[in-house]
């Protein structure tokens, strides 16, 4: 792992330390002791900014999902509520993003680190929400300082309430069941935190969803934490490139069924299994399994 902070690269994997990185005169070098990775970029959190809105409380979630028909991967997220504005982000991603510059970390930073896990695609890096839009930000395999964003206007879920609870950390929560996007969701939420707030995009409840998970099983968001938290929501302003969500659900798609013909580049980029140095073509590929559907 402290190979991933020296060298400044996040993976989407079990272990974030298992890619090695050289140049090679015109080419570019990857060698994986599992193939099942990508290098997700990262962006400079030095760059300017602006301020859409002060969080009132701070929601820290895990996250499960799926990387195989019998693998989950589990990585963390952080919800700031602001009252105008909310922020959904990647824990892990911030850390990333931090590495390119931060040289001495503390243990506790260092905990924290690991315990994020790792940087993933399929679950955005950023979601901006306000009442009339999401603003929908991932970070690019293989591409520094460059993000894809789409927005979405506002989630109008149509939840169905039922009369069942249950008690989470504390808080007593009501079921409710929604189809969304392809899939069948059941959450849990408080009206002890009202905020009509959660993870991901599912929102519009009378109170903070603690738990969500989809019928299938690939996706599970359970609360870990709540505080009452002071801090801006910052909006960075890095290179952007505009694009629609049905042209990001195809990138997606190809970026993990067909890494290869993604990133290769026309030869400039190689990858390889660093179990004997075969090199990866074609019939390289990645689980696939989208929280869009």
């Amino acid at each position: 792992m402290r190979r991933l902070l020296t060298t400044i690269i996040a993976m989407t994997a079990i272990s974030a330390a298992t890619a090695q990185h050289h140049s090679l005169q015109e080419a570019r070098l990857f060698a994986y002791d599992r193939t099942d990775q990508l290098i997700i970029g990262t962006c400079d959190i030095h760059e300017d900014y602006d301020v859409v809105d002060t969080s009132r409380i701070a929601v820290d979630y895990k996250v499960s999902y799926r990387h195989g028909p019998d693998l989950h991967l589990e990585v963390r997220y952080k919800l700031l509520c602001g009252a105008k504005a909310t922020l959904f982000y990647s824990v892990a991603q911030n850390y990333a993003n931090m590495a390119r510059y931060k040289n001495g970390w503390s243990e506790e930073e260092l905990e924290e680190f690991y315990a994020a896990g790792d940087c993933t695609i399929v679950i955005p890096t950023e979601i901006y929400t306000t009442k009339e839009e999401a603003r929908i930000r991932h970070n690019i395999p293989f591409a520094d300082d460059v993000i894809y964003e789409y927005t979405l206007p506002a989630s109008d879920i149509e939840w169905q309430l039922t009369e069942e609870t249950c008690e989470i950390e504390g808080y007593t929560c009501t079921k409710a069941c929604a189809r969304f996007e392809g899939r069948n969701w059941e959450v849990w939420f408080t009206p002890e935190v009202p905020i009509s707030e959660g993870p991901w995009l599912l929102r519009g409840l009378p109170g903070l969803i603690l738990r969500a998970e989809d019928s299938e099983g690939d996706f599970c968001f359970e609360m870990e934490g709540i505080a009452k938290h002071s801090e801006e929501i910052r909006l960075y302003r890095w290179s952007t490139k505009r694009i629609t969500k049905k042209q990001w659900l195809k990138y997606e798609r190809n970026a993990l069924e067909n890494p290869y013909s993604q990133f290769s580049q026309g030869g400039q980029v190689k990858f390889f299994n660093s179990n004997g140095m075969k090199e990866l073509k074609d019939e390289w590929t990645i689980p696939y399994y989208p929280i869009y559907k």
